[in-house]
Parts: C-alpha cells; sequence; structure tokens
C-alpha cells in the first residue's frame, strides 16, 4: 500500500462489478502468411473472490502499477454487485480501483458488506458471487469483480478492504493481499508458410510476491480449464457458470500445480501455458481455479514442502482463493487496427419512469471516434448481458420496478461503459 494514499480511502460512496479487456499489440505477418490479428480480453479480467478475512468487510481494493487513469476504459459495475460503480484514483505510479459500501453517518455504520464465506470453500460453479447468480449472494460470502484497461499493469495488488476502527467511515486493508494472480498474455505468429494463420498463444500465471523481509511468498495451488470457440468472446460471459467458460473435465489445461514466487525454491514461479490456436477459432477461454496451500513450510526460507508439485496430497489442499476468467479474441474481419477508444452508449427512447404498461419500448445508440456499427447488449434485471438490437420490446412485465442495463461494443471490440434505466409498472 502506498501511505500518500491512505488518506483517500475516506467513505467512499461506489464500488464494483466488472469485466476486463486489454489491447495487446497487434501481431505482424509473417512471410507468406496472412497472420490475424489479436484483442485481449483479460490479463485482469473478470474474476470472484472469497472473503475469508475472517470478519465482514465492506469494499475491496484493486491497485494497478505502471497505468494511468485514462487506461481504465469500462466498468462492469452495478447493477450486478452489492457496491456499484468503482472510483478510479490516480497515485504516483499507477491507480486505485476502489469499490467501496456507502456509510451512513447517523447509524455510524457502512450500508453494505461482503459477509465472511463459509467454510469450506470449495470449487463451486460460482453463480452465487454476484447479484444475477443466484438468491445465496448476499450470504454467500464472495464477490465478482473485473475492469476493462487499455495498457498492460506491470504489477496488479488486491485487498478486502474493512472500517478503521479510528476513522469512522474510512476503510482500510484487512489481512495480506489476495493471491488471484493475473494472467499476462502474449501472442507470436506462427512460423512463415505455415497453413494455419492462427497466433501461437501463450499465458503465464506468476506465483504472489513474496511478502517485505521473506525470500519466498505464500505457496497456491493453481488448476486450468481452457477451450477455444469459433465464435468470440465478449466481457458479460466472462462469468462462472457461463457456457463459454470452461468448466468441464474435458476442457482441464492443468490438473494441478503448485506455484511460489520469490529467490531460492525449488518449486515453479509462475504456470505457463502455450499453443496455437485452431485454423477457424476466434478465440481462447481460460479459467483459473487457486487454492490456498496447506501442508508444510521450511522454517529457515519459508520454501513450501509438498509431496509433489503436481497433485495435492493429503492435508495439503485448502481453501478456495477464487476464480480468474480470461479470454483472447483474435480480430473478426473489418476489426479497426489501433483503435483504443471505447465508444459512449445511449437511450433515444424509453418508457415513462411510472406506468400501468406491462411492455415496454427502448431505443438506444452509440457514437464512436471511428466505428459506424456497433453491437449491443443488454440485461434485464440483473440477468447476463445478452446480444440484442438498437430496438427492444418488451412484454409481459411484472409489476414493480424493472432496471434494463446495456451497452455497446464497436468495431475495434472496445466496450462502452454500460447505461442502466429502472422503471416501475404500477398496478
Amino acid at each position: 500500500m502506498h501511505n500518500s494514499r491512505t488518506a483517500f480511502r475516506s467513505a467512499v460512496a461506489a464500488s464494483l462489478l466488472v469485466g476486463v479487456a486489454i489491447l495487446v499489440p497487434h501481431v505482424a505477418a509473417s512471410a507468406g502468411v496472412a497472420s490475424r490479428t489479436v484483442t485481449q480480453f483479460g490479463t485482469l479480467s473478470n474474476f470472484d473472490v472469497f472473503n475469508d478475512t475472517g470478519q465482514e468487510t465492506h469494499g475491496f481494493e484493486i491497485e494497478l502499477d505502471g497505468i494511468s487513469a485514462s487506461d481504465v476504459t469500462y466498468e462492469f459495475g452495478a447493477p450486478y454487485e452489492r457496491y456499484g460503480n468503482p472510483i478510479i484514483v490516480p497515485f504516483s505510479g499507477g491507480v486505485d480501483v476502489i469499490y467501496a459500501s456507502p456509510y451512513d453517518p447517523a447509524a455510524k455504520q457502512f450500508t453494505e458488506g461482503t459477509p465472511v464465506a463459509p467454510t469450506p470453500i470449495t470449487a463451486t460453479g460460482g453463480h452465487e458471487c454476484w447479484t444475477g447468480g443466484s438468491a445465496n449472494y448476499p450470504t454467500a460470502g464472495c464477490e465478482h469483480f473485473g475492469l476493462s484497461l487499455a495498457a498492460n499493469p506491470t504489477n496488479i495488488v488486491y485487498h478486502w478492504l474493512t472500517g478503521d476502527p479510528a476513522n469512522p467511515g474510512k476503510l482500510v486493508p484487512v489481512g495480506g493481499g489476495v493471491p488471484i494472480p493475473a494472467p499476462q498474455w502474449s501472442a507470436t505468429p506462427p512460423a512463415p508458410n505455415n497453413p494455419n494463420p492462427a497466433p501461437i498463444v501463450a499465458a503465464a500465471v506468476p506465483a504472489p510476491e513474496p511478502d517485505l523481509g521473506q525470500q519466498l511468498g505464500t505457496a497456491i495451488w493453481v488448476k486450468v480449464y481452457a477451450t477455444q470457440s469459433q465464435k468470440s468472446t465478449d466481457l458479460g460471459h466472462l462469468l462462472s457458470g457461463d457456457k463459454q467458460v470452461p468448466n468441464a473435465p474435458s476442457e482441464v489445461e492443468t490438473e494441478w500445480l503448485l506455484i511460489q514466487g520469490g529467490v531460492g525454491g525449488g518449486l515453479p514461479a509462475e504456470l505457463s501455458d502455450s499453443g496455437q490456436l485452431g485454423a477457424k477459432s476466434e478465440s481462447i477461454a481460460r479459467k483459473y481455479q487457486f487454492f490456498q496451500y496447506t501442508g508444510p513450510y521450511d522454517p529457515e526460507n519459508h520454501e513450501a514442502l509438498p509431496v509433489t508439485d503436481s497433485m495435492p496430497s493429503a492435508g495439503e489442499l485448502g481453501n478456495l482463493i477464487g476464480n480468474q476468467m480470461v479470454a483472447l479474441n483474435l480480430a473478426p474481419g473489418g476489426k479497426v487496427p489501433g483503435d483504443v477508444t471505447p465508444p459512449k452508449a445511449y437511450f433515444s427512447g424509453r418508457p415513462a419512469a411510472s406506468t400501468r404498461s406491462k411492455s415496454a419500448t427502448f431505443r438506444f445508440r452509440a457514437t464512436d471516434n471511428v466505428s459506424k456499427k456497433f453491437t449491443y447488449f443488454c440485461s434485464l434485471d440483473k440477468k447476463i448481458p445478452a446480444p440484442c438490437k438498437s430496438l427492444v420490446v418488451l412484454r409481459g412485465l411484472k409489476v414493480g420496478t424493472h432496471t434494463l442495463s446495456i451497452y455497446a461494443i464497436d468495431g475495434a471490440q472496445n466496450p462502452s461503459k454500460a447505461v442502466s434505466y429502472s422503471w416501475t409498472v404500477k398496478k
């Protein structure tokens, strides 16, 4: 944590749920091969994280080193997560993305909180970690986070936040950093004259760095699922349990690997997977699962001492720490090279704020510095966003309050910020 940023954690009245996209440099064409360009949706990506701090938390912090606030291009926030949209705060050398509960000064308490996750924490489908996933979300003890970025951070640190007893209304980190490493992607062209024009894609997950004064860091177990698709993957589908996120036994890419960062240890410091995509593949998605290592450590240098680093033995596998969902999309036809500016979506027609009509008509549009055509995604009442047209007619609505959220994606696969409209159907 940077001391200069401590004062910032006052009663911040906003928070998150998100999805991440990072552009990697376009792959140049090799001689004799029409290589395909690449757009990454991941690196930080969408992830589930469980509150194992032992106390209720009231927010979450993502520290992104080496980028500026303008590089945070998209927040997949309200209405999908209890804290709402994040606050982005620059500091010298990077930015903080803060998801925080509002604070009620009269009641002297935060109005939202993530409860402690029930134990043991197991590898569930992750549906319960966001508002549209399960009715169990309020008590499940987990959250779903993510961001859209236009640059690659040099380092990422996660922290749960809780109330500062000495300063009511302010938030402070609780426990150590949350060990959910962010994968680093790279793509290289195929060999000259290779009939398959798809790039060779590598993803590396580094182990958590050691704490100050420690030779070796905390060891964690990693399990990886992967799948390729002839369709592109969008941010709204990087959610645990979604059909575009690999989860089947046949999709296991790495069964188990124990990794540990630092100097002088005998375990791998990262998990790396690499391979050429299929000629017809438009995307590759990976799901990383991170688990606690509960086996013995060397008391002198803190080196983990498993029976083997490729399979947990009895007493070595602890709670699920969280899931990291990432995807990489190949550029489809019509992609605009070099365009990293997100479009802006807005409603051009909508129902009255209060009506007795059981149907509602919405019209929406988007503007962009380059693109004239857009792909739209809609979500009614916190459901997973799905592709939709710019004219939406809803019928058979129940009495009560409804919310339609939309976002647009331009020809370069840049997503806009989500915009929402709520209205009430009266009896």
